[in-house]
């Protein structure tokens, strides 16, 4: 399955916005001209945009740049449990959404900028911002007219000014280069969702790819900035934080459902990747 390119916004809207409540999000690769706004009212699972791979939660707001690749994959719960359902508000608009020279006014220097930061995705890091903008997405839904546009202003306006934010993807990350490769990146990606319990060998997903392992190998390394081993652990820490929020799994179960065999290179991985050890992660949420 390739990559798809999407038209979202209604040529004779300025914008878009709706809340999504389904069993599990939408699971294709995509891009799209318009910049993406999301606030996860309910649910969890996998986020890939560009080059970045985290696990994603209740409350997580970010807003994604024009033609950046982006998938939001809930985890396997919502696949199985009916009674889950994973419920976001989606925000989309084009950058020239009110004329291409308005925020090219001194006065709208902050939102310019806030626009030129998506590029690379761009996650609000600060609950007070979060849980006005969420109120505002709420209140945008049913307003229609001047009052939806000023509702919009003061979205922007909000996320503009606050500086406790984090990118996603990496500065050398090219979406050109991306595109062409999306389909066997793609097939990687949802081969090691799959398989994320169990060894995952290299000559067995550079088959998946149609690749040697070293072209595989190289290949990766230039589309996405760090070798294979880097991503999958990356991926397995995601889901291992995920576990360990849960509390539903010993620290040992957490290392063999996330495919470590050793207890010892799970906490190495995980303490290169999140800076503290597994143990001290868990102990950090459940003391909140």
């Amino acid at each position: 399955m390739k990559i798809l390119q999407k038209k979202i916004t209604p040529s004779n809207k300025s914008f878009s916005v709706y809340k999504n409540t389904k069993p599990y999000l939408d699971e294709s690769w995509h891009l799209h001209q318009e910049l993406e706004l999301i606030y996860i009212i309910e649910g969890t699972g996998t986020c890939f945009i560009g080059d970045n791979v985290h696990e994603f939660s209740s409350g997580e707001l970010a807003l994604i740049g024009s033609n950046m690749p982006h998938l939001w994959r809930n985890s396997e719960d919502y696949h199985k449990d009916i009674t889950l359902k994973a419920e976001v508000i989606i925000l989309h608009f084009n950058e020239d959404f009110l004329g291409k020279e308005f925020f090219e006014k001194n006065e709208m220097v902050l939102m310019k900028n806030l626009i030129s930061k998506a590029n690379n995705g761009i996650a609000f890091l600060d609950e007070k911002v979060k849980a006005y903008v969420a109120s505002e997405l709420e209140r945008l839904i049913s307003l229609t007219g001047f009052k939806s546009i000023q509702c919009m202003l003061n979205i922007l306006d909000a996320l503009s000014c606050t500086k406790d934010v984090k990118e996603f993807a990496s500065n050398g990350y090219t979406e050109k280069v991306y595109v062409k490769d999306s389909q066997r990146l793609e097939k990687v990606y949802q081969y090691v969702l799959s398989n994320l319990s169990r060894e995952i060998h290299l000559d067995e997903v550079a088959e998946i790819a149609h690749l040697g392992v070293s072209p595989f190998c190289r290949f990766f390394k230039k589309r996405m900035h760090k070798t294979f081993s880097q991503f999958l652990n990356e991926v397995r820490v995601g889901y291992a934080c995920k576990l360990l929020i849960e509390n539903k799994l010993s620290i040992s179960e957490v290392t063999y459902s996330c495919g470590y065999n050793s207890q010892t290179n799970f906490n190495r991985q995980f303490k290169k990747i999140k800076g503290i050890n597994p143990k001290a992660y868990q102990k950090m949420y459940l003391d909140n």
